[in-house]
């Protein structure tokens, strides 16, 4: 808006002007704002992360055609985020979509993590560490503006487990056994848990909007939580005892 209004040329570049500067800072700091305040976690890390990285990627840009259909696009999301937390069913479906994969960018990493085989020479493990595009890649290739995958995205077809070898000592085949058991019952128990963690967010976010319309059928998925709850409580103290086990067994 206040681009619009230059009639001049004036002897800074508008993006140095706080009639520029101070619009553009407020509205960013509203969207991340209403990012924290979705319950869902996935959703608040998505958004979070995406409103970032696009005001970052784009603060390099002079053109004033370019930068007045950056905020005209940063203001339908600050309107699409508010109809969805008003509870708008088709806005907040919009962004559990481009949140859990289904669309967006993270539908295409997620396809080509899927194609693409698994293994040491290929590079697919730079899409799983960060999720960007190449070209924000190179503006900020500093380790601290990656936009990790989400784990419940996805599940690795690889442990990351590393084990310690001795120089000149060859492991017994029954002791790799077990060790190969122990670690895939641990990460079967790690994949449950996360699961039963997306259950729980998602019956959250029915509640949330259900109260929010006012609706009856609000009381009919009431009580799913305090299950999944105890379920994920029940399976944390089993996961729990079982490494105590597991020490104990270690130490002897």
């Amino acid at each position: 808006m206040s681009l619009q209004r230059l009639r001049y040329r004036p002897r800074r570049p508008f993006w140095q002007l706080p009639q520029h500067r101070l619009p553009v800072l407020s509205l960013y700091k509203t969207l991340l704002r209403l990012s924290k305040t979705f319950t869902s976690d996935i959703h608040r890390k998505y958004l979070y992360f995406t409103i970032r990285e696009k005001f970052r990627s784009r603060r390099y840009e002079t053109s004033v055609i370019s930068t007045i259909e950056h905020l005209k696009e940063a203001q339908e999301c600050r309107l699409t985020l508010q109809k969805a937390l008003r509870g708008d069913k088709e806005s907040f479906q919009h962004i559990d979509d481009l949140a859990w994969g289904r669309k967006g960018r993270l539908k295409e990493v997620l396809e080509i993590i899927k194609k693409k085989k698994w293994n040491k020479r290929s590079k697919i493990h730079k899409l799983v560490y960060d999720t960007r595009t190449a070209q924000s890649r190179m503006i900020d290739p500093h380790y601290a503006y990656r936009i990790p995958l989400d784990p419940r995205l996805y599940k690795p077809r690889r442990l990351g487990y590393k084990l310690q070898r001795i120089r000149g000592w060859r492991q017994p085949a029954w002791i790799s056994m077990m060790m190969n058991k122990r670690i895939r019952q641990h990460q079967k128990r790690i994949d449950r848990y996360r699961e039963l963690e997306s259950y729980l967010e998602m019956v959250k976010g029915e509640e949330l909007m259900l109260n929010t319309l006012n609706s009856n059928s609000a009381k009919e998925i009431e009580g799913f939580d305090k299950l999944i709850l105890q379920e994920m409580n029940d399976s944390k103290k089993l996961h729990e005892k079982i490494m105590k086990k597991d020490k104990l067994d270690d130490n002897l």
